[in-house]
């Protein structure tokens, strides 16, 4: 899947966004629908790139990705692509690197609200720069998963029952996230604690920061979640 949006340009956009140059010029908020059609793909990459506001993503999406986008920054309206390699197909949502020159964090309003697909298997890539991420992936046939947030607040659920295994890759910077896990299924954290506080509650812990839900042991299918924390409250928590 492209890369278009590396974890460097996230946290260059946090900077510029918190920090600022200069003042954003807002305009009336204008809506975008999305829409991703369904065709004959097989697997889906989906990558998902929004510098600063608010995203919130869950499953149902009669076609491969539906929803819409709500700013009132000109420059910040996305860019959406789709296409087919085989029986693969790959689609990027972004706000590209070079429409975050500039710009203060003022009276931005930046809303994604997008459904995907639950009936494909799909790799997942989310990064957010500065933003409120809600993450509401229950039900999505997820091969991979891989967040990384800069400043706000993220929550990633994770919750439900899982029929295939699969790993999850998710880097914080700052701000407090909440992760819910399945309680049906095999689950294991390995956390690289950052600066702040770590709560788990009801895992086992292995020792340095590992820890597994009481089914994973004896389960067939296994999430394995690898976190690197930043700064702020970290939660996980079982879905029951």
């Amino acid at each position: 899947m492209k890369k278009s949006m590396i974890m460097g340009m996230v946290i260059g956009a946090t900077l510029l966004f918190t920090t600022g140059c200069n003042s954003i010029v807002t305009a009336d908020v204008k809506e975008e629908n999305i829409l991703v059609k369904r065709d004959k793909a097989k697997e889906l990459d989906v990558e998902l790139n929004l510098g600063a506001g608010k995203l919130t993503v869950t499953n149902g999406a009669k076609e491969w990705v539906e929803g819409s986008i709500n700013t009132n920054i000109k420059d910040l309206e996305p860019e959406v692509s789709y296409s087919l390699d085989g029986k693969k197909g790959e689609v990027v949502i972004e706000q590209t690197k070079n429409k975050f020159k500039n710009f203060k964090l003022g009276d931005l309003e930046n809303d994604w609200n997008l459904e995907l697909s639950d009936d494909i298997p799909m790799n997942l890539d989310v990064n957010a720069g500065a933003a409120n991420t809600n993450l509401g992936l229950k039900g999505i046939e997820l091969k991979n998963l891989n967040i990384n947030a800069g400043v706000g607040n993220l929550t990633v659920d994770l919750g439900g029952k899982w029929k295939e295994s699969f790993d999850a890759s998710i880097k914080t910077g700052v701000g407090k996230t909440t992760i819910i896990l399945p309680s049906d299924v095999g689950v294991k954290i390995v956390s690289n604690k950052g600066i702040g506080s770590t709560n788990v509650v009801d895992f086992i812990s292995k020792g340095d920061g590992v820890y597994v839900n009481e089914a994973y042991e004896d389960a067939k299918v296994k999430l394995t979640v690898k976190t690197d924390m930043g700064v702020g409250e970290v939660t996980f928590k079982l879905d029951k």
